[in-house]
């Protein structure tokens, strides 16, 4: 292993050079492609669910148990000096919070409790009284989908790469780059707005391994040669 580092490092001094030789044009054009192909690397071990040094993730806690929602809920939810209707037929309540499917929206939402100014009778029901439950299942049985994480943050869309005269980079943007660091560095998040904090693993997404290190110095040799 010390051996392949040493060739490592005398090859990345000999590449060092001959990029400082390169026009600003040319050395843009080769470190957007070194970006692109980095963007990949991380995207495949994202994929993966393993970090730079090819160790897994810490897995999803469990979610605990909860008493299942019987009937669907309907209520007024004050947003400002606005109330608009909430319909819900699948929901869990956590602490303080509603998450459910909202018919309205057509989407997974979450609610305050204290923001509901009035409940409502479902479709041809009576009043619905307190509520309790989890999110169920079509044929009443909770669900349960072990999905990959991040899959939406690996993408193109939030993970951008490119390069300027001088560097080659890859950055998560907006707010995904919250949420990214949040996971990458292993801190306290609240999993819904005004919920308590919740401490999260470090799941580094970001990284620079030596598979990495070898298909740059390849990359940037390859372009040598072409220019030989």
């Amino acid at each position: 292993m010390a051996d392949r580092e040493d060739q490592i490092a005398v090859y990345r001094e000999a590449v060092s050079t001959y990029i400082e030789r390169l026009t600003s044009k040319e050395r843009s054009r080769l470190l957007r492609r070194a970006a692109f192909e980095l963007r990949r690397s991380q995207q495949k071990r994202i994929r993966a669910q393993i970090g730079p040094d090819g160790a897994p993730w810490p897995k999803r806690k469990p979610r605990k148990e909860q008493k299942p929602a019987s009937r669907p809920i309907r209520f007024l939810y004050r947003r400002g000096d606005n109330e608009r209707l909430v319909d819900m037929r699948s929901w869990v309540r956590r602490g303080d919070m509603l998450t459910g499917f909202d018919r309205e929206a057509e989407g997974i939402r979450t609610f305050r409790a204290d923001r509901i100014s009035r409940h409502l009778p479902a479709e041809g029901g009576a009043d619905p009284g307190p509520m309790t439950g989890v999110i169920r299942g079509r044929r009443g049985g909770v669900r349960r989908k072990a999905a990959a994480m991040f899959v939406k943050l690996r993408t193109a869309a939030h993970m951008r790469a490119g390069a300027t005269p001088d560097e080659a980079y890859v950055e998560f943007t907006g707010r995904a780059s919250k949420l990214a660091r949040i996971h990458h560095f292993g801190l306290k998040d609240r999993v819904v707005p005004d919920g308590p904090e919740t401490d999260y693993p470090q799941r580094e997404l970001l990284g620079f391994s030596q598979a990495d290190d070898e298909a740059m110095l390849a990359l940037l040799l390859d372009h040598m040669e072409g220019r030989a």
